[in-house]
């Protein structure tokens, strides 16, 4: 059997989840001799697929800043993709993204379609900028679809809420990570940092919900002078967010930090905690990143992130400041709370990983063929 995957999450995307969930399910299934995979890429500058040998796409890292490069790029790989699903020769179609360019040149071949969030259906009138008019190409894909992979149970209960659909057609197949697993330079491990730290990662508009998280928790650093917080990835703060900072007389304790894998797991495991304040997700990969770099996890009640994190972390209502501080105050100031959840986290995350992820969607691919 051979899946076809496009190259849809992986142009212009340097990181983020969804191309890290489909580089890890091809990683996964480049070790084994039971499917054969091809990704339809040509011009990328994936960080992910820097060092895989399943994808040969051609790398322009000193034009990408240039303007209308990656919109170029982007063109040239439906093009490819385009050609590649014309040609036939795969048993299975499974788009990294939502765009419909491919229907009509699919004809009659089936095609599996992951299911991440319904950010943009529940926010859309709220956050226009999240993908407005995505909800009718989502509605097409998920009719034409022949199974619909969601990441989690919440995310099923979404699809079925948002859109009309056999909930028949819905398989749940939890995400994994690798995070954590391969072999990194121990000096890049050991703490970069000279203050203790609560740990921010990944984008922070819209439903992250970081601006409320930083309101909340002013009253705990004033009353922890040398207790900071970092920023890892979601770009660089900008001129509001600083103004916010400044604002709060706190400009000199809130940090962003790019960050590589290495660099993010020295932040995980010499973080006081890692906090997760989002109103709505479709999974929670950083939740699994933090299990793996023993951090003790403080998360917001909603959405999946209680699947996720099971009894393995202090929760608190998201729109609530002063749950939040106290969730956060309780875990930096209590050694054996910590020491608990660092347990708990590292049992929680064997329920979780890239191979078993692989296994469920392999099981998915073969009742098709």
């Amino acid at each position: 059997m051979k899946v076809l995957y496009d190259h849809q999450s992986f142009t212009g995307m340097t990181y983020g989840g969804v191309s890290r969930y489909f580089f890890d399910l091809m990683r996964s299934f480049a070790n084994r001799q039971d499917i054969e995979f091809e990704l339809s890429l040509r011009l990328s500058n994936n960080e992910y697929l820097d060092q895989a040998s399943f994808s040969r796409h051609i790398r322009y890292r000193s034009l990408s800043q240039v303007r209308n490069v990656n919109r170029v790029a982007s063109v040239l790989n439906r093009i490819h993709s385009l050609r590649r699903i014309r040609a036939g020769a795969f048993d299975v179609f499974h788009p990294t993204y939502y765009h419909r360019y491919f229907l009509n040149a699919l004809g009659s071949k089936p095609f599996v379609l992951t299911f991440h969030d319904a950010a943009s259906e529940r926010f859309g009138d709220i956050y226009p900028e999240l993908g407005e008019g995505l909800y009718e190409i989502k509605k097409k894909l998920i009719e034409r679809a022949d199974v619909i992979i969601s990441v989690s149970e919440f995310s099923k209960q979404e699809i079925l809420h948002y859109f009309p659909v056999d909930p028949a057609k819905v398989s749940v197949v939890h995400l994994g990570t690798a995070f954590g697993t391969e072999q990194v330079n121990g000096t890049s491990l050991q703490a970069s940092e000279p203050f203790p730290y609560v740990l921010y990662v990944g984008k922070r508009g819209f439903y992250k919900n970081f601006n409320g998280f930083f309101r909340a928790i002013q009253p705990v650093l004033h009353r922890h002078p040398d207790l900071h917080v970092i920023c890892a990835g979601g770009g660089t703060f900008n001129s509001d967010e600083q103004a916010m900072f400044h604002n709060a007389r706190l400009d000199k304790r809130v940090h962003y930090r790019p960050v590589t894998d290495a660099g993010l797991m020295s932040l995980y495991r010499h973080a006081r905690a890692f906090v997760f304040p989002s109103l709505n997700e479709g999974f929670g990969i950083p939740v699994l990143e933090a299990f793996s770099g023993n951090c003790p996890v403080i998360l917001s009640n909603r959405s999946s992130l209680p699947e996720v994190g099971a009894d393995a972390a202090v929760y608190f209502d998201p729109e609530d400041d002063t749950a939040i501080a106290d969730a956060v105050e309780r875990v930096i100031t209590d050694e054996a709370l910590r020491e608990d959840l660092i347990r708990k986290g590292t049992e929680r995350l064997k329920n979780f990983s890239c191979d078993k992820t692989a296994q469920q969607t392999l099981d998915i691919y073969r009742t098709l063929c």
